[in-house]
């Protein structure tokens, strides 16, 4: 009998990428435009949203950099910036970690629904 494998096999890459949860625009931008964002940063995140695919994926590249996007949005680049520390900081996406990051291209995005609030537990003290 054969050894179990935990090699990924296309079969299996596939297999697990068809249990992921599938990325939602509409319910991303809803949550978005729910947040208590300020407006410059609400639209930065629909700019991305319209540059991401539909899996919510933005791959490496200079279109999401912020002096581009800036020109798209007329925003100047420090806004967009400051606006994408924003959005990654409030869990509407994630990139890779700029420590070891070369080149000139932009970290790849990808878009994510912020956690849900939680409410801090009762401490059961009446008032």
């Amino acid at each position: 009998m054969p050894e179990p494998t935990t090699r990924v096999t296309p079969a299996l890459a596939a297999r697990s990428l068809a249990m992921r949860p599938l990325f939602s625009r509409s319910t991303w931008e809803r949550a978005l435009l729910a947040s208590k964002l300020p407006p410059h940063a609400k639209l930065v995140g629909l700019a991305l949203a319209h540059l991401a695919g539909d899996a919510g994926y933005i791959p490496p590249g200079r279109i999401h950099g912020s002096r581009r996007m800036g020109s798209q949005v007329s925003l100047p680049p420090r806004v967009v910036s400051s606006s994408k520390k924003r959005l990654e900081g409030g869990g509407f996406f994630e990139r890779p970690s700029d420590e070891g990051w070369t080149g000139d291209d932009c970290r790849p995005i990808t878009l994510t629904l912020p956690p849900e609030r939680q409410e801090p537990p009762h401490t059961g003290e009446q008032p």
